[in-house]
């Protein structure tokens, strides 16, 4: 039976070359060659819409897809947003979005209901827009709005060599109910509340990612499921502006990788404004991490902080690290490589538990003068004081200038020994500090 394919195949194309002649036009709308085999293509022009093979259908205010399958999205939608919905027997779904644009005042620009695994390719070299509300909406958002100008109900990867700008006026910009996971593309995302949402997991694996939200710039929110809740950042260029928290895990906050620029001004619609927060714990083991917030650096709000590699720089009006809820006596921060500077209003590192350096370096120049030595190694505490862009030296182990007022220094080296004497030096002068 398999044999009749070609042979059916090749008839189909004569009898269309035959019919040709005065309904050439009609012809070539439904030329086999212009429908790829391995896919259906929706091509939006205005108000309108065609579609051309299977398993999709326009219902006036949207095209609604209920298969399984392969689709190529194209052209500019004004009116139109599309609907993923494969019924009560989920099946793959595969968008592929090849410089398309689609603007949707009410509903979410591309809404997945129902699908088994659903898949958004970003075509090579392609720019891509979704733009759900309208600019002004940013000026008045509204907390209790539900959805994301891209939506998905179930798993949504999305990957690709192209380029997604999404604008998510109304409420957020990237949402997915289940796991989401950014592998590759150049991603642009401007929300009125989160930037980009997963709630069972994020993943971000590569790419170049841009957030800018109102809320919080990249989150999950499960709680009550084993091994969900978790934010794990491992490639990419992150970059993330956001009012609320830069990135906020409802579980474990893991980086493995990546450059990651997080930026947080708080007075958003959350009352949270930390670069790197976790309920649970912050797991950093790569990676170069550059974080400017106006509440705490890193945060684990009732567990630990685990740093054992990367490269991070912390300028933070709160703690620069910080583990554990007030008074509980829970809460550690262990750091056994990565190379740290921090720069904090407060305390550059602050335990509810216990504080313990077995590797790695830290220079840090706190606001506070209560900052306590780690247990575990050599370090340098010296309570000397100064304001904004003095430059302070270490001895032979280096300098840095304060970019906060500052009470104190903390130095962290493999090259410290207990008892040694180094010499101190900020524009008062100079102090031989003692190792302990």
């Amino acid at each position: 039976m398999k044999k009749l394919i070609p042979l059916l195949l090749i008839l189909a194309l004569l009898l269309a070359a035959c019919s040709m002649g005065s309904g050439e036009t009609a012809a070539e709308e439904n030329s086999p060659a212009e429908v790829p085999a391995d896919r259906t293509v929706i091509t939006f022009n205005g108000t309108d819409v065609s579609i051309r093979g299977g398993g999709a259908r326009d219902e006036g205010a949207y095209v609604v897809i209920s298969a399984g399958g392969v689709y190529e999205i194209t052209g500019v939608s004004s009116e139109k947003s599309l609907v993923v919905n494969t019924g009560d027997d989920p099946m793959d779904v595969t968008l592929i979005l090849n410089n398309v644009q689609i603007t949707s005042l009410a509903e979410p620009c591309i809404r997945v209901d129902q699908a088994k695994q659903f898949r958004l390719q970003l075509a090579p070299g392609s720019q891509n827009k979704l733009i759900w509300g309208t600019e002004d909406m940013l000026q008045s958002p509204d907390p209790n709005a539900a959805g994301a100008a891209l939506y998905s109900a179930d798993d949504m990867d999305i990957e690709g060599e192209g380029a997604l700008t999404v604008y998510g006026y109304r409420n957020n910009g990237i949402g997915c109910k289940n796991d989401l996971d950014l592998n590759s593309g150049t991603i642009t995302v401007v929300a009125a509340n989160n930037g980009i949402k997963g709630n069972d997991s994020v993943q971000i694996k590569g790419g170049v990612i841009a957030v800018n939200a109102l809320g919080d710039g990249v989150k999950s929110s499960t709680t009550d499921k084993e091994g969900k809740g978790y934010v794990e950042i491992s490639g990419g260029v992150v970059t993330v502006e956001s009012m609320g928290d830069g990135v906020q895990a409802a579980t474990e906050l893991r980086v493995t990788g990546g450059s990651i620029s997080v930026t947080t001004r708080g007075d958003g619609l959350e009352d949270s404004s930390k670069a790197l927060k976790a309920e649970q714990r912050v797991l950093i083991s790569a990676g170069v991490l550059v974080l400017d917030t106006l509440e705490d650096g890193v945060r684990a709000v009732s567990g630990d902080v685990e740093i054992s590699g990367g490269t991070l720089d912390i300028q933070a009006l709160g703690d620069g690290i910080c583990a554990g809820e007030k008074s509980s006596g829970l809460g550690e921060v262990r750091i056994s490589g990565g190379a740290l500077t921090i720069h904090a209003g407060k305390q550059a590192v602050k335990a509810r538990g216990s504080f313990t350096v077995t590797g790695g370096s830290l220079f840090a120049l706190c606001g506070s003068d209560k900052q306590a030595g780690p247990a575990g190694c050599a370090f340098l505490l010296c309570g000397v004081s100064g304001p904004q862009s003095d430059s302070v030296s270490v001895g032979e182990l280096g300098s840095i200038e304060a970019r906060l007022s500052y009470k104190c220094l903390l130095v962290l080296d493999e090259r410290l020994s207990a008892g040694a004497e180094i010499p101190v030096t900020n524009r008062n002068g100079t102090v031989n500090a003692i190792v302990r």
